[in-house]
């Protein structure tokens, strides 16, 4: 029998789904705010997380109702996006109870990732965990699943060598370019846009040799901190992007515009027929219309044609992967352990501090009778009372939690409660709720 309160992950990911896709069911950061506060209205729903990259569109939730709540999860991303039902069907991934923590915690540690270690998708899910918190979306137990899988890709990455020489989907664009030119040093490249994939492109870029890197985004302000840092690095106005094109030969694009930033007819306008343009789009929704890649001298690639070099880098950290499935196991169970105690918890504190009470009247009637004796000794007693009295409680207390890893927490905490005549199972709140 399933328990009531249960962690689900629902979403869409590069592993089933093109980016065609992908890209439309990208949370912005303009409307992640008005997607929790549909989702705080939900009744099936008591924590949520929602995490949204170039590859993926996931939420993580605590429901009470694991059919019902992934099935208004399902209506809430059809709605949400206004799209069909049947088209989304047969792309999401469902993950629920231990297979959804397994999930979360290979995802902060880059095991999920279309680049396997990825350093990049730790801070995604971070930054996608603080905010949740900060809006009141999370509670007691995804706050302790996400601290304790950013604590273990935190560890991964520090003793395994998943992320030595580690590669973003930033570099993988780089390389890839690299590989259709072969030598990168002559070449000129656009980058449009100065968020942190931008950046990683541009390093990866000077590293490999380029001089002339055209830099343009609609916030000339950062692009000019940029510039101020590389040398390599002019800036251009961002309505002069166009003009850039008789003169580069690579084009790498990453902004957060919900609409394209390179279109067909503009591109036509300036791209001399004869001449060999390459252009990267690793941008979610895509910055570039895919018309483009037909027009002749035009190679286009987005962020599925990625995957071919990422498959070369994967190999390599296979071992290593091996190694961190391992630890991630172990914190897995740990964190099972716990959330399976959640029903005996509150039996737990009861106990003990119903034994604390016993204690107390007791050490105070005690005392008034044993007037004559002297302070040291007073205190000593004090002492071993105490000691008995955690002794007394130790065994059930430990029973108690083996119960719960056992997943019969439920049943033992209302038998204890019953036991040792007390009210707290049922009356106090769920240990699940946000407010506990």
């Amino acid at each position: 029998m399933r328990r009531k309160m249960e962690i689900v992950v629902i979403g869409i990911n590069h592993k089933n789904s093109p980016l065609e896709i992908r890209e439309k069911v990208s949370f912005s950061k303009s409307n992640l705010e008005k997607a929790y506060a549909l989702l705080k209205r939900n009744a099936y729903i008591d924590e949520v997380v929602i995490l949204s990259t170039c590859n993926r569109s996931e939420i993580t939730a605590v429901v009470t109702d694991v059919d019902k709540g992934i099935s208004s999860l399902k209506t809430f991303y059809s709605h949400f996006f206004y799209l069909e039902n049947t088209l989304l069907e047969k792309h999401f991934f469902i993950n629920v109870s231990d297979h959804a923590v397994k999930h979360v915690f290979q995802l902060a540690a880059g095991l999920e990732s279309l680049v396997l270690g990825e350093d990049q998708i730790l801070g995604q899910v971070r930054q996608a965990h603080s905010y949740a918190l900060e809006i009141g979306m999370t509670g007691k137990i995804l706050n302790k699943l996400y601290r304790e899988a950013i604590t273990t890709a935190k560890r991964i990455k520090r003793e395994t060598a998943i992320s030595q020489n580690s590669l973003s989907i930033s570099s993988i664009a780089v390389k890839f370019v690299e590989q259709i030119f072969g030598d990168l040093t002559n070449k000129k490249v656009l980058v449009i846009g100065v968020g942190k994939m931008s950046r990683i492109a541009i390093e990866n870029l000077i590293y490999k040799g380029v001089k002339e890197i055209y830099v343009t985004n609609r916030t000339v302000g950062h692009a000019i901190d940029l510039s101020e840092r590389y040398k390599e690095i002019r800036v251009i106005e961002f309505q002069e992007r166009y003009k850039m094109i008789p003169n580069i030969d690579i084009i790498i694009t990453s902004t957060s515009a919900p609409h394209y930033v390179l279109k067909k007819e503009e591109v036509k306008k300036y791209h001399c027929k004869g001449d060999k343009l390459c252009i990267v789009d690793i941008a979610v929704p895509r910055d570039v219309d895919p018309e483009i890649g037909k027009l002749q001298g035009v190679s286009l690639y987005a962020l599925d044609e990625l995957k071919r070099v990422s498959i070369e880098n994967m190999e390599s950290r296979l071992e290593a992967a091996k190694e961190a499935i391992e630890m991630i196991i172990e914190e897995c169970i740990k964190f099972e352990n716990w959330y399976n105690c959640l029903p005996v918890f509150p039996v737990i504190e009861e106990i003990q501090d119903h034994s604390l009470e016993i204690l107390e009247e007791e050490m105070e009637s005690l005392m008034k009778r044993l007037d004559k004796v002297s302070t040291k000794d007073k205190e000593l007693i004090e002492i071993v009372m105490r000691s008995l009295t955690k002794k007394l409680i130790k065994r059930p207390i430990l029973n108690l939690k083996r119960a719960g890893e056992d997943r019969k927490g439920k049943l033992y905490a209302k038998i204890a409660s019953e036991l040792f005549g007390m009210n707290a199972y049922s009356c106090k709140k769920d240990w699940g709720q946000k407010n506990a």
